[in-house]
């Protein structure tokens, strides 16, 4: 219940062209973590992990 609160205030206090979609999932995200994994590999944390491993993200984008 916290979490659809929290949701619900970050999207009546972010303008809309804060959120971020990601390509694979057509989801909208906000959140800074989200944005981190999304500028990085093109993807949101939940597909970045189901579709790469670790050592494809290391060999790609240069991450320890």
């Amino acid at each position: 219940m916290k979490q659809k609160k929290y949701h619900e205030h970050l999207r009546r206090t972010l303008p809309e062209e804060d959120e971020i979609e990601c390509q694979n999932c057509k989801q909208k995200f906000c959140d800074q973590f989200n944005l981190l994994s999304l500028a990085t590999l093109n993807f949101c944390l939940l597909c970045a992990n189901k579709k790469l491993d670790k050592e494809t993200i290391r060999e790609r984008y240069n991450v320890e």
